[in-house]
């Protein structure tokens, strides 16, 4: 029974090493194919421009969380021990950032579709309502998380997460239904201004596709024996590193073609939106 165990153990750590390499790799990848763009794009900004910040911690931060992880990995324990107390905390620590990439995401996307709507207070009303909505109820299933990571790697998910998942399965199907229908309501007559909206669409949309795929990963691991959670966050961490940092650069080429007022730290990145939108419209 001792040998099935350690077997079955070995195993589980083998393939949450798999997962955990083949993350990163990922993220190095679109890293590297989209740093000239970064060079580009966010480097010039100034210090004071949020989205600058979003997108160091969405890129690079996480970039850094996830090769400590995978240089921490052979040293955690698989299941509780007197050294559970290091995996408690570098899970705690991820689990954190997953949540905060998750929810900066969501505003990246918010804000996004509240230039798209013109900055009608109904839509910032109604999408901060929802992203609230999502961080009360993500709170006791954080801490329940907290708890069963002191048995080590192969912890267990918290019943409570498919109540998370429905939360942010809403939150993200509002936001690309609201990116979709000012899409449809733009229509296709005007070539330079739907031109626009498309590309917004296909970034939400392909955002929305990762983000369902990652929630279905989750309810996959809650399900399935042979799943370790722990996956889930390394996926997790690589599915907002990619989303959250491309959608910045995207919206970032958008300003650029707007000319100097890329330099302006006092022009909203709404108000690029809305003059980009203006001129392609007219």
């Amino acid at each position: 029974m001792v040998d099935t165990i350690t077997e079955a153990t070995v195993a589980a750590m083998r393939s949450i090493y798999y997962h955990n390499f083949a993350t990163l790799a990922l993220s190095f990848w679109d890293f590297l194919i989209t740093f000239g763009d970064e060079v580009r794009y966010i480097w010039p900004m100034k210090k004071r421009h949020a989205f600058k910040w979003l997108y160091i911690f969405h890129r690079h931060f996480l970039l850094v969380v996830q090769i400590t992880s995978q240089i921490a990995f052979p040293l955690l324990p698989a299941v509780s021990s007197p050294t559970s107390y290091n995996c408690r905390a570098l899970l705690t620590v991820m689990t954190v950032l997953v949540e905060c990439a998750n929810f900066t995401l969501e505003f990246i996307l918010a804000f996004r579709v509240f230039a798209l709507l013109g900055r009608r207070p109904w839509v910032l009303r109604l999408l901060g309502c929802l992203i609230l909505g999502e961080i009360i109820c993500s709170m006791p299933t954080s801490f329940s998380g907290l708890k069963s990571y002191a048995g080590g790697i192969l912890f267990q998910l918290s019943p409570k997460i498919k109540i998370q998942i429905a939360f942010t399965t809403v939150v993200h199907s509002t936001l690309i239904s609201l990116t979709v229908a000012r899409h449809i309501a733009i229509g296709r007559t005007r070539s330079n201004g739907s031109s626009i909206i498309s590309q917004f669409t296909r970034d939400g949309t392909a955002t929305f596709l990762m983000v369902m795929g990652l929630l279905g990963l989750g309810i996959a691991t809650s399900a399935v024996k042979d799943l370790q959670p722990i996956i889930l966050i390394f996926w997790a961490l690589t599915c907002h590193s990619i989303c959250g940092s491309r959608l910045i650069l995207g919206t970032a080429r958008m300003q650029d073609r707007v000319g100097a007022l890329r330099e302006d730290e006092n022009v909203l990145l709404t108000t690029h939106i809305d003059v980009f939108l203006t001129e392609d419209l007219d």
